[in-house]
């Protein structure tokens, strides 16, 4: 980023001035260092310069006074154009005592205060991005610190008159938003969440990230309503933001809103027509809708299960080895199959209308397990072959076809495919 820089030739202007001042204004003999060390800064005699504005800056009387405070700051601003003392990073005493004379004295020498404070704010973010790309956090944040600190001075309202008022702004807003996401990634919440908000409602910095990550440090805290507020606040501000829609769609599994869920995703998949996981999102909402927890089954609950073959058809034309999306389409069907087996079992007569029935609701059992082994194959044959490198999720559907295999090839009398499941399954262990 380029920065306004102080150039020598508005130094020397400036320099001269104060010396003048210096000359006609008695004071006590401290004073000499501070004449001294402007004489010296204006023939470039830079260690001479410093060598008299330490002195004058060690004794009590003289340390807090504006002309002192005004040499001190040019002196150590300057001393970061020279390759002897770059290294040190003089700007920051200059920037320090450039802030200290706007506390005692907020008028003096005002105009080239600002040029030292905002030149110094300048090099204060320039090095807190260095630290930061360092991966340097708690390093930057305190750089960025005094970015902020010194854009925020008079309330905010010491340089919005300045040329320059707005470059400012978006730097200092640029510095907190480091400073917030230092916090973030060190997984201080409690320190983030207060930067990230002041991000988000600042308009420069105002982004679908800066939410997103407002969003995860409210749900890590467990603080369900103010991320729900943040979601729902960044859904107006973003709504085709794809993270967001996600965080607000998952808000709605975990609180197991499943009639805003599905309109949410109903939503989604008008929008995205060729996003397959919408699409598994809206399945498995369907088919949670159609069999509670509870066991009470909705009037529509058909209807619902019906939806959901669909929304698995419709994910899996999108992405047709998804493993996931396979074993749980087939266990749609498998849990069907389960039921209608369930009720066989409850049969206990002997009649002929019993064993018309049976037979009736064996047919269907042995359909819908028929129906679910292409889906319950196409998760295998997708997973098979890397069960070295299976983790997570994908470890635990790959276990779960596994068993689910062993059980509908058993239904079907193939045996020896049976077995060969059992042997995987157990090899997993």
């Amino acid at each position: 980023m380029q920065i306004a820089a102080i150039t020598e030739k508005q130094m020397k202007k400036t320099l001269l001035v104060v010396a003048a001042l210096a000359v006609t204004v008695p004071g006590i003999a401290q004073d000499k260092y501070v004449v001294s060390a402007n004489v010296a800064l204006n023939a470039k005699n830079y260690d001479e310069a410093k060598e008299n504005i330490d002195k004058a800056m060690a004794s009590p009387e003289t340390k807090e006074k504006p002309k002192a405070l005004f040499t001190k700051a040019q002196v150590y601003f300057m001393l970061q154009s020279v390759d002897k003392y770059k290294s040190t990073s003089p700007y920051r005493e200059a920037a320090q005592a450039s802030i200290k004379l706007a506390e005692v004295k907020p008028d003096y020498e005002k105009s080239s205060v600002d040029q030292l404070l905002v030149a110094s704010a300048y090099m204060y973010y320039n090095d807190g991005v260095k630290a930061n790309n360092e991966k340097k956090f708690a390093e930057a944040a305190e750089l960025m610190q005094n970015v902020v600190k010194i854009h925020d001075m008079g309330g905010g309202k010491r340089f919005e008159k300045s040329d320059r008022a707005k470059q400012f702004d978006t730097v200092a807003a640029d510095a907190a938003l480091t400073m917030a996401n230092g916090a973030y990634y060190a997984q201080k919440y409690d320190e983030a969440i207060p930067l990230l908000t002041a991000s988000k409602n600042n308009p420069i910095t105002r982004t679908p990230t800066v939410y997103e990550c407002l969003i995860d440090a409210y749900t890590r805290q467990k603080n369900t309503n103010e991320a729900f507020a943040t979601i729902t606040e960044a859904r107006k501000a973003f709504p085709d933001d794809v993270t967001i829609r996600n965080y607000e769609l998952n808000y709605y599994i975990t609180a197991g809103k499943q009639d805003e869920l599905v309109k949410k995703l109903e939503e989604a998949a008008v929008k995205e027509p060729n996003n397959a996981d919408i699409q598994f999102n809206l399945a498995t909402t369907y088919l949670g809708m159609a069999n509670p927890k509870d066991g009470k089954k909705p009037a529509n609950s058909a209807e619902l299960s019906s939806k959901s073959e669909t929304a698995f058809q419709n994910a899996l034309k999108i992405a047709p080895t998804n493993a996931g999306y396979n074993y749980n389409f087939g266990a749609l069907y498998y849990n069907q199959a389960t039921e209608v087996n369930d009720q066989m079992n409850a049969i206990t007569g002997n009649s002929e209308a019993d064993t018309k029935k049976y037979n009736d609701l064996k047919a269907k059992r042995d359909e819908l397990f028929a129906k679910s082994m292409p889906y319950f194959e196409a998760a295998y044959n997708a997973l098979s072959g890397k069960e070295a490198d299976l983790k997570g999720e994908d470890m635990r559907t790959y276990k779960s076809t596994l068993l689910a295999l062993k059980e509908v090839y058993a239904r079907q009398n193939k045996m020896d495919k049976s077995v060969e499941m059992k042997k995987k399954y157990d090899a997993m262990k």
